[in-house]
């Protein structure tokens, strides 16, 4: 099925208003009538998207309700769930006014841990404590050194301590990507916070071209240390990159910038900021004159008892949501969220305040259907639909904070994040809304008066966006009837009925049910050759099919697609050693040797990480022993520099680091970029869990801290990695009777990995190194003289591997394979560009995104049309075989091993799956009962509590293929 797009007139929208008022007995009100011109204009807003290929694939959640006049006008897929973004951050303001009121402030403390003399002197340790003031600034800890000086304090003797105890350690919210860290859209969060966790950088040009930029810092901390490596150039423009090492104060700037160009400013994050915090606070007391210890410094402490020196308090929270909701400020949402947990539950954590906003939404009628997992709708993780955003809207009609919360919200054409928006229309100073905008979601939320006065509670929630353009027009147009209700003019155009396809009456209730769930569920069918034949319509069904969903793992079928196009089944990876001289005769080798990878995502070592046959660390080390090496005075150097340095994808997320399937990617890696951790209970009470590390190697540190409990005790057990490390800590409790299992675990700098292990292993089997050599990464000089290369199984096996068990490493460094190839540029976007020119060629059209190669990103949106199209090309392809063979089949092998066992698409569909939280996908072949071909594409997003539940509707459709006959 497709949209419906009904005109003025239709029945068929009267009918489905009606529904939905039933669905919603507390707005129950009959509508029809005076709601139909409005209606009718938002569906001819929509049909009108749905004619260009650059707007098509965006979906929406709308609902309009008139407060006034308590009857929804107009509702369409308001019960779906969709990434809000900043729209999320209603949810927590309103909850903060409900449980914490408009005149709640937050508190700064300052303790002391001895006696002050009479002197002034302080005998003992100044403490700084922070609960969890979003709105602290450098000036305000100057006031609070100035007041402590008011108060006598002339010197301190003792340590400067900073308390941040009041939120948990985690600085990131759920979800959130690595790649927006630097930048201070993306601050840590801490219970002592100054500047919102960010400083301002500002860079401005040299005096002429050729000189270094000046780069000024604010405030100033040597709490970070920037890495200029800017260029002054000719001329106004400015192309600057940040970077921010994970798990580093480090800043490195690049780029150029104009002689002639504007200062160029960012605002940029740190790691840890209470101590950024403690800096600035030693600064402002010297600057109030309090004598420090010489050898003063800050640390970290954690107050539990006593009463504050002095005590600092912040705005009203009426004023810090106006600031929050009006600039759509993170920082802001995040702290308020934590305070909500700590003030409410005693735990300054996202998940307690979540759970303080689940109470008030419960009091507003919103019982679950919903996912919050930060306060500021940054994480793509978050699920909302329209229909609470505007009961939640209606809920605040009646509170006494109603006039402070909506006096925080933007105004169109006058403030905030709508001050350019909507001017010189009817709805300017007519709407007050919060925006909501990242990569493929766009999202308004707020209030209209209408013409007539009546006031509206509205949502549009947009995800799917390919031109954001079209996403922000569609909001201002609407906004615009809304102003003008009821006086809307409904436009003209003709009915589009609903199409009835082949399998409509097959696999229409089983796509109901997941549109039931909230689910937004794209599919299309169609018989493999594409061509119409005797008649007949090749496509057999499709529903939303133009969508564009976040595909997962479906993504893989295009990057395997590409390299088959590209490469050929036949393409082999090659790893090459070359020396700065020939192999001596005498064993004796007094050069540096070098290693050069290629990309092979199969290089191994031979134990229980190996996956596939391939060139392993154990074959390069039987090759130099067999050339009679015995010894290497020289170093060791590793060549990466095949691939770019980006080790994530971009949009991967901060929190899965630690994780198998978020490897760090390098032209020079081995292990799928892991190390393997085994594990089981030992053997009794209290022994601590033995643990074996393979490959067995220096290169990682292993923390082992975890114990044995008994059977009846609950596995806490984790493993996890600092990031930004090689440090692994194996902590928590395994019980007895728990099976011997095992966690991979990536490594940071992978190509030092593979040259650690190759040492290891060249030294075990007898070829020494010189005292003074070393690992490190190079290049392979011109002059070096190649002493050979080892090379992969063939393309062949490596996609069947990577497609079956949907193996992530090997899709990324195939990604960067193709770049490099068709490129020579190793890097993922080079790699897409080539992706995106094989597609043109098999005739699928390229309004989508696609930025990995394996479908870790969100970032990714694609359409089961544009899948199917993929598909259809490859059927008639030289290498489809090889590409169909290499696509995991139901009920046998891969990830399909166990699913639709025992039916009639057993052993016989054939197809990619992709799973990540909220969404769920599958796509590939299936033979129906009368040998005919089938092609289908499946894409599931949006958030369902039960388990299981979108790869059954999944499984139904495709057995539901395989079981048909005409």
């Amino acid at each position: 099925m497709k949209r419906l797009l009904s005109r003025t007139g239709c029945w068929l929208l009267l009918v489905m208003l009606l529904f939905q008022l039933a669905a919603v007995p507390a707005f129950a009100q009959d509508t029809a009538v005076r709601a139909e011109p409005l209606a009718a204009g938002i569906e001819q807003l929509l049909a009108e998207l749905d004619k260009n290929p650059e707007s098509i694939g965006l979906h929406a959640g709308i609902q309009v309700y008139d407060l006034t006049e308590k009857k929804i006008l107009y509702s369409h897929l308001a019960d779906r769930t969709y990434v809000p973004a900043s729209n999320m951050k209603l949810f927590t303001t309103i909850a903060a006014l409900d449980r914490l009121g408009p005149d709640y402030q937050w508190k700064t403390e300052v303790y002391l841990t001895g006696e002050v003399s009479n002197g002034g002197v302080l005998n003992g340790d100044l403490v700084l404590k922070g609960l969890g003031d979003p709105s602290l600034t450098s000036a305000d800890l100057q006031s609070i050194a100035s007041a402590l000086k008011e108060k006598g304090i002339e010197q301190v003797n003792g340590k400067l301590l900073v308390d941040d105890s009041y939120f948990d350690g985690i600085r990131l919210g759920f979800g959130w990507m690595w790649d927006d860290e630097p930048y201070g859209y993306s601050a840590q969060i801490s219970a002592l916070a100054v500047h919102k966790n960010a400083v301002n950088i500002t860079v401005e040009p040299g005096a002429a071209a050729g000189d270094t930029p000046v780069l000024t810092m604010d405030p100033g901390t040597e709490y970070l240390q920037v890495d200029n490596q800017l260029q002054t150039v000719a001329g106004k423009g400015s192309q600057i990159a940040v970077e921010r090492p994970r798990g580093t104060n480090r800043l490195i700037f690049t780029g150029t910038i104009g002689v002639d160009a504007p200062p160029y400013e960012e605002a940029v994050t740190m790691e840890d900021p209470a101590l950024f915090a403690a800096d600035i606070w030693m600064q402002r007391l010297g600057a109030a004159g309090i004598k420090l210890h010489p050898q003063a410094k800050a640390e970290k402490t954690t107050v539990t008892n006593g009463v504050p020196f002095y005590t600092h308090l912040s705005p009203p929270l009426s004023e810090i949501i106006t600031e929050l909701n009006k600039e759509s400020d993170n920082f802001y949402a995040e702290m308020l969220l934590k305070t909500l947990g700590a003030v409410e539950k005693g735990e300054g954590s996202a998940e307690a305040g979540s759970e303080v906003v689940a109470e008030v939404l419960k009091r507003a009628g919103i019982e679950g259907g919903f996912v919050q997992k930060d306060g500021s709708g940054l994480s793509r993780f978050n699920w909302i639909t329209a229909s609470q955003m505007v009961r939640l809207l209606s809920f605040v009609q009646d509170q006494e904070y109603r006039d402070v919360f909506e006096q925080s919200l933007p105004v169109a054409g006058v403030d905030g994040t709508l001050k350019n928006r909507l001017k010189g229309t009817a709805a300017e100073k007519r709407v007050a809304a919060k925006t909501g905008s990242m990569g493929g979601v766009n999202t308004l939320s707020g209030y209209a008066t209408a013409k007539n006065g009546n006031k509206l509670a509205f949502s549009i929630l947009i995800n799917g966006i390919y031109k954001s353009k079209y996403a922000r027009d569609l909001q201002d147009r609407i906004a615009i009837l809304l102003a003008e209700y009821p006086q809307s003019q409904a436009p003209g155009g003709e009915t589009s009925e609903e199409t009835t396809y082949k399998l409509s009456a097959l696999l229409d209730p089983i796509v109901a049910e997941a549109e039931g769930a909230g689910i937004t569920a794209g599919v299309l069918v169609k018989k493999a050759g594409g061509a119409e034949e005797a008649g007949e319509p090749a496509v057999w069904f499709e529903h939303e099919a133009d969508t564009l969903l976040t595909p997962a793992s479906n993504l893989k079928l295009l990057t395997t697609a590409a390299a088959l196009d590209q490469l050929g089944s036949d393409y082999q990876y090659a790893t090459e050693l070359w020396g700065s001289a020939a192999p001596p005769s005498n064993g004796i080798y007094q050069g540096d040797l070098y290693l050069k990878g290629y990309g092979d995502p199969t290089l191994h070592t031979e134990d229980k990480l190996k996956v596939q046959e391939g060139v392993s660390i154990e074959s390069i080390v039987a090759w130099l022993k067999e050339q009679g090496i015995k010894r290497v005075n020289g170093d060791l150097i590793l060549d990466e520099s095949y691939f770019d340095q980006q080790r994530l994808g971009l949009g991967w997320a901060w929190d899965d680091e630690s994780y198998y399937y978020n490897p760090l990617l390098g032209a020079l890696a081995m292990n799928r970029g892991t190390v393997m951790i085994e594990f089981e209970p030992g053997s009794g009470v209290g022994d601590p869990v033995p643990i074996q590390l393979l490959p067995k190697t220096d290169y990682v540190t292993v923390i082992n801290e975890a114990k044995t409990v008994s059977a009846d005790q609950p596995k806490t057990f984790a493993i996890e990695r600092d990031r930004g490390t090689n440090t692994i800590h194996v902590t928590g409790n395994l019980p007895l009777g728990t099976a011997q299992d095992y966690e991979r675990v990536p490594v940071e700098n992978p190509a030092l990995y593979v040259g650690t292990v190759l040492r290891e292993t060249m030294e075990k089997d007898g070829i020494s190194f010189g005292g003074n050599s070393d690992i490190r990464i190079g290049t392979v000089p011109a002059q070096a003289v190649k002493w050979t290369s080892f090379h992969s199984r063939p393309l062949s096996e490596i996609i069947t591997y990577l497609n079956k068990r949907s193996d992530n490493f090997y899709a990324e460094m195939l990604l960067k394979t193709l770049g490099a190839v068709r490129k020579q540029e190793g890097s993922a976007s080079a790699g897409v560009e080539v992706v995106m020119e094989t597609l043109d060629r098999l005739g699928v059209p390229s309004n989508f995104d696609m930025v990995d190669g394996s479908g870790l990103t969100r970032y990714n949106l694609i359409s089961p049309r544009h899948v199917a199209a993929l598909l259809e090309g490859m059927a008639a392809h030289d290498e489809y075989q090889t590409y169909l063979d290499s696509l995991p089949i139901a009920g046998v092998d891969g990830t399909l091993a166990n699913r639709m066992k025992g039916t009639a698409a057993a052993d016989n569909a054939r197809a990619k799956t992709g799973t990540l939280t909220g969404v769920s996908s599958l796509s590939g072949y299936v033979h129906t009962q009368d040998g005919q071909t089938l092609i289908f594409s499946i894409m599931l997003n949006g958030y369902t509590p039960k388990s299981g539940f979108l790869i059954g509707i999944q499984d139904r459709i495709v057995e539901a293929l395989a079981s048909y006959a005409d």
